[in-house]
């Protein structure tokens, strides 16, 4: 079964439910296949993976819990890789020291401004 031909049996099986709810649960599992595509799953299986369209007919129409028949392994398409031991660790960053220059001249202008605040406070 393709892709269509599975939404188009979901679609007809669905057709009880108020159309809004019906579309929405189609586009929703029409996501799902296109997710599982995307993760390099093919579209055969991305729809077995979904379960047989009549479990999932029943368990919308008739609110039947549908156990399934397998469990599904997660699908990673890009593992990370574990680093390995060419790779150089970070380099600590280096302390820099300020001039004696710099904190007199900070706290020169640190002095200004308090002063020209305070004679706007007058």
């Amino acid at each position: 079964m393709n892709r269509s031909e599975f939404l188009e049996t979901l679609q007809h099986g669905l057709r009880s439910l108020p159309v809004e709810e019906r579309e929405g649960i189609v586009n929703d599992l029409d996501e799902h296949i296109a997710v599982s595509l995307e993760n390099g799953v093919s579209e055969a299986e991305a729809i077995a993976l979904l379960g047989p369209p009549a479990d999932i007919i029943a368990q919308y129409v008739h609110g039947d819990i549908v156990e399934p028949k397998r469990e599904q392994a997660p699908v990673i398409q890009n593992p990370v890789a574990a680093p390995t031991q060419t790779e150089a660790p970070p380099e600590k960053p280096t302390s820099k020291q300020v001039s004696p220059f710099k904190i007199v001249l900070i706290a020169g202008m640190c002095f200004i401004i308090l002063m020209l605040l305070l004679d706007a406070l007058d």
